[in-house]
C-alpha cells in the first residue's frame, strides 16, 4: 500500500490472545476505510503473534511488527515511529471498537479542523458479553485549546487515556512527543499533545469498548503505581511550568495534585491491609503527606525529564515481614 491512509491505528500487543481477535476484527469491519493497522507484538509468549499475522495475510492495511519486551509505552512509541497516516489512533490489544469508531471521529477532525477529538466509552465484560457506560458529562462540542487541557488535567468530564482519541500526526512527529516507560503514562503524554493541538473536537457518543479484566496493567494498585501516578501530574505541572503557563493551569493542577493525594492515601492503606504488613504504613502515609506538599509548593524544581517523587515510598509484603523478623532476631 503505497498511499498515504488517511488513519493509522496502533495496536500493542501483549498476552492478549483471547481478546486479539475481536479488537482486530472490530478495526477491519469499521465503516470508514481509509486506515492502516499497525499490529506490535511485544514478544508476547501466547499465540497473539499468529492471530496478528492472520489478519495481515488477508487484509493488506495489516502490518505486523515483532521487537523485544520493553512495555505498552515502548510498544506505542514503536508504533509511533513507522505510522504512514495523517491521523493515528490507539486501540489496546484486549479492548474493541465500535463500528463508526474511526468514521465519527475523523469527520469531527476534518469538520472543525482540530488536530485531536475525543469520544466517551464503554466497559466491556469479555466472558459475559456485557456493556456498561462510563460515567462522563462529556457533551459534543468543540472546545478550545486552554479550555480543554483545564478539563484534562483536572480529569472530571475527560480523561487522559491515550485510546479514546484520534491525534493528528503531527503533534507526535513535530513536537516528538512519545510515551515515558512508567505507569499512567498518558497522564503525562495526553496533556501536552493537546497543549500542542488547535482545538478538541468531542462527541458524546460512546464509540470505545474498554475490556474490564482480571490481570490488566491497571487492574490493581501497588506502590510502584502509587509512585507512578505522583510522577504523572508532577510531569503535568513540570512541562506547564517549562513553557511558562504554569499561572494559566495552576488551578486545574492543584485540584488533580489534591486528587492525587487522596487516591493515594487510600491505595497506601489497602497495600498494607492485603499484605497484612503495616512495617512502614506510617512511614508511606506521612511521604505521601509529603509529596503532595512539594507539589504544591514554590520549592517544585524543573526537570527535563519526568520528575522523581521527593519522599521514599516502600511497598509491602513478604520482603519487609523478612526484615522485619531479621530484626527482631538480632534483638534476641
Amino acid at each position: 500500500m503505497n498511499k498515504r491512509p488517511k488513519i493509522s491505528v496502533i495496536v500493542p500487543v501483549y498476552k492478549v490472545e483471547n481478546y486479539l481477535r475481536r479488537c482486530l476484527k472490530s478495526i477491519q469491519d469499521q465503516s470508514f476505510k481509509d486506515f492502516e493497522v499497525l499490529v506490535i507484538d511485544d514478544s508476547s509468549p501466547d499465540n497473539s503473534l499468529k492471530i496478528a499475522l492472520w489478519f495481515a495475510k488477508t487484509d493488506k492495511r495489516f502490518r505486523v511488527f515483532s521487537k523485544p519486551n520493553g512495555g505498552l509505552s515502548d510498544a506505542r512509541n514503536y508504533g509511533l515511529d513507522r505510522i504512514r497516516g495523517e491521523y493515528v489512533a490507539f486501540v489496546d490489544g484486549d479492548d474493541h471498537i465500535h463500528k463508526d469508531f474511526l468514521k465519527i471521529m475523523y469527520g469531527i477532525c476534518i469538520a472543525n479542523n482540530a488536530d485531536m477529538s475525543y469520544c466517551k466509552f464503554m466497559y466491556s465484560y469479555f466472558n459475559t458479553g456485557l456493556k456498561f457506560p462510563r460515567p462522563s458529562g462529556a457533551k459534543t462540542c468543540v472546545m478550545s485549546k486552554e479550555n480543554a487541557v483545564k478539563e484534562l488535567i483536572r480529569d472530571k468530564i475527560f480523561q487522559s487515556y491515550a485510546w479514546n482519541k484520534l491525534y493528528k500526526a503531527e503533534l507526535f512527529t513535530k513536537y516528538k512527543i512519545r510515551y515515558p516507560d512508567m505507569y499512567f503514562e498518558d497522564i503525562a503524554t495526553s496533556v501536552r499533545l493537546l497543549h500542542k493541538s488547535n482545538k478538541l473536537a468531542v462527541t458524546s457518543k460512546r464509540l470505545y469498548y474498554y475490556e474490564k479484566r482480571f490481570g490488566s496493567i491497571m487492574g490493581t494498585m501497588n506502590i510502584a503505581k502509587v509512585r507512578d501516578y505522583w510522577r504523572s501530574v508532577m510531569a503535568e505541572r513540570n512541562y506547564f511550568q517549562s513553557v511558562g503557563e504554569y499561572k494559566t493551569y495552576k488551578s486545574a493542577l492543584m485540584r488533580a495534585i489534591k486528587k492525587v493525594y487522596y487516591i493515594n492515601i487510600y491505595s497506601i492503606v489497602k497495600q498494607h491491609v492485603i499484605h497484612v504488613d503495616f512495617e512502614d504504613i506510617v512511614d508511606n502515609l506521612e511521604s505521601n503527606r509529603k509529596i503532595f506538599e512539594y507539589n504544591i509548593s514554590d520549592r517544585f524544581e524543573l526537570t527535563d525529564d519526568i520528575p522523581d517523587i521527593p519522599y521514599k515510598l516502600v511497598q509491602p509484603g513478604r520482603a519487609n515481614k523478612k526484615r522485619a523478623a531479621l530484626k527482631l532476631l538480632r534483638k534476641a
